[in-house]
């Protein structure tokens, strides 16, 4: 397999790379890799926090979509973080969902990109179209309710609404409307 694979970690100096994830789905060990540098973007985040809401089209083409304003700014302005290039292409398989790959065993790196700040990196991908940014702006009516229902759910099913965790206040600071939902059916 002639393919290069990227790693996207918040840690520097990886000198190989480990599976330190659960499978999605499952309990095996695996650690993630896309061949899909842009999509691999993406995964420089928060960890804490870890709201990703992009997929990788047929073309290969990274597809996200804002789902409050301005969140690919919020999340990725000023993050930082290392894309390694796994060294063993032998060793990855297929994974749950497109543009996903796994390894299940330690592989050596082969190379290390440091990017300093994710969000430029993410809106130069964009602007060479490997990336399609679905704005927040351009959401239907419909689209938007639909948004502040699903993270209303999430609000009440993870119990934000009582939590003083990283993730909650994500929710409290980003999705107001979604959360005011949440605590008048908490109240009903």
């Amino acid at each position: 397999m002639s393919e290069i694979f990227y790693h996207a970690s918040n840690i520097g100096n990886l000198c190989e790379l480990l599976p330190l994830s659960v499978m999605h789905g499952g309990k095996e060990k695996v650690c993630y890799v896309t061949p899909v540098r842009a999509y691999a973007l993406f995964y420089l985040r928060d960890m804490e926090i870890n709201h990703v809401t992009c997929w990788v089209s047929s073309e290969g083409i990274v597809g996200y979509e804002e789902q409050f304003p301005n969140q690919l700014e919020v999340i990725y302005k000023g993050r930082s973080g290392y894309l390694y290039i796994c060294g063993d292409n032998r060793l990855v398989t297929a994974g749950h969902t497109k543009g996903v790959w796994v390894l299940k065993q330690l592989a050596a790196i082969a190379e290390v990109e440091h990017i300093e700040d994710v969000y430029t990196e993410i809106l130069r991908a964009e602007s060479e179209g490997k990336v399609r940014v679905k704005r927040y702006e351009s959401h239907t009516v419909e689209r938007r309710t639909e948004i502040d229902e699903m993270i209303k759910g999430t609000i009440i099913k993870n119990n934000y609404l009582t939590s003083d965790s990283a993730k909650a206040r994500f929710f409290a600071d980003n999705f107001k409307r979604a959360w005011k939902l949440a605590e008048r059916e908490g109240m009903a």
